[in-house]
């Protein structure tokens, strides 16, 4: 379970040197006096008291002997304190991120209530950051802009950097929140893939939730996140903190076919590629666009489990729609799915194109 700590945190703290004048004051005690009972010189603890020097644990327990108040309690506001000032820092060097801020895309933002759009630059910074886990733009561009360098990915569209980060990180944050999987399990992940495309025949949103059920036996996590402009993104494959595989799906143009194949494209990914990695995967309109060798390995993994080497030899003999319903119907798939295989192996997205069933899929959000 991870630990999330509930604390209040108000926006003002009290300097730990106010209150140790304050109680000396009530004791009748000089700052000299007290420094001389507490074996301190004179300069130290005005300074302590001034805030221009930190309290140290050593100071606290002097103290602790001397005013009667415990060492904790004033450890406590020095802490506090510390934070506090760390926290107006950084909020005043957050006022200058307008110009970073522009670079999401503010609607997902606001509407996803990552961020309140009335605060002030400083704030919505703030929230930001806090939502992508770091401390700074400059942990954000290590920690989720210069990684994506290393992604695998078709290289056929340029790709919007900071809303591939904002997708990513919706996907990630749905997976944490379902993260009751059992381990992951390679073994049962592939008889669980062959299991998936005759969910096709499913209404979507059955399908979906009892392929998310299938995958979590396996450890894997099955996430729905709708697409962010500028990402062009049909699907993606990572792991969680290094224990469960995530495979995200955004209903990129809403056609099932490439929603389902994308699925069954990641299950490849998980299953033959090196783990850590990060996989995503942009529609293609032809079996050319990408030459990626492991591209194409995760496409010939989701193809064979559509239709199988036998009858995926037959498709580019199909040439009726009667042919075809009955090719889907001995493959125990959707015929959206023979007729998305046909356009993707033949380049003729015409002859078969009105079986290619789309969807509202934001039903899966």
């Amino acid at each position: 379970m991870r630990y999330i700590p509930r604390e209040f945190e108000p926006d003002w703290a009290v300097a730990p040197g106010e209150m140790i004048q304050l109680a000396l004051e009530d004791l009748r005690f000089t700052q000299a006096d007290v420094a001389a009972r507490a074996s301190i010189s004179a300069k130290h603890l005005n300074q302590v008291i001034k805030g221009h020097v930190p309290l140290s644990p050593e100071v606290a327990v002097a103290l602790e002997r001397v005013l009667g108040v415990s060492a904790d309690h004033w450890l406590r506001l020095e802490a506090t304190w510390q934070a506090h000032r760390a926290r107006e820092s950084a909020q005043m060097s957050f006022a200058g991120l307008s110009s970073w801020l522009r670079k999401f895309p503010e609607d997902v933002l606001r509407r996803r209530a990552i961020i309140d759009a009335s605060a002030p630059v400083a704030e919505r910074a703030e929230s930001l950051l806090r939502f992508f886990q770091v401390a700074d733009t400059e942990a954000f561009n290590r920690v989720w802009l210069a990684p994506q360098a290393n992604y695998r990915r078709s290289q056929k569209f340029e790709i919007d950097a900071f809303a591939t980060a904002l997708w990513l990180r919706l996907a990630e944050v749905s997976a944490e929140a379902a993260r009751d999987a059992r381990p992951y399990d390679a073994d049962k992940l592939r008889s669980v893939a062959r299991e998936i495309p005759s969910l096709t025949r499913e209404p979507v949103k059955i399908g979906f939730k009892k392929a998310q059920d299938l995958l979590r036996e396996a450890g894997v996590l099955l996430v729905f996140e709708p697409e962010v402009a500028g990402t062009r993104i049909t699907g993606a494959s990572r792991w969680l903190a290094s224990t469960h595989p995530v495979i995200a799906l955004s209903g990129r143009h809403k056609f099932l076919d490439i929603f389902w194949f994308a699925l069954l494209h990641e299950i490849g990914h998980v299953l033959l590629h090196p783990k850590r990695a990060t996989y995503l995967d942009v529609e293609r309109r032809n079996a050319n666009d990408d030459a990626d060798e492991q591209e194409s390995a995760a496409d010939s993994f989701a193809a064979d489990l559509i239709l199988g080497a036998r009858l995926k030899a037959e498709l580019r003999e199909v040439s009726t729609a009667e042919e075809l319903l009955e090719l889907a119907q001995r493959a125990g798939v959707s015929p959206t799915m023979v007729a998305g295989q046909y356009a993707h192996v033949t380049g003729d997205w015409r002859t078969f194109g009105r079986l290619r069933e789309r969807a509202d899929l934001s039903v899966l959000a």
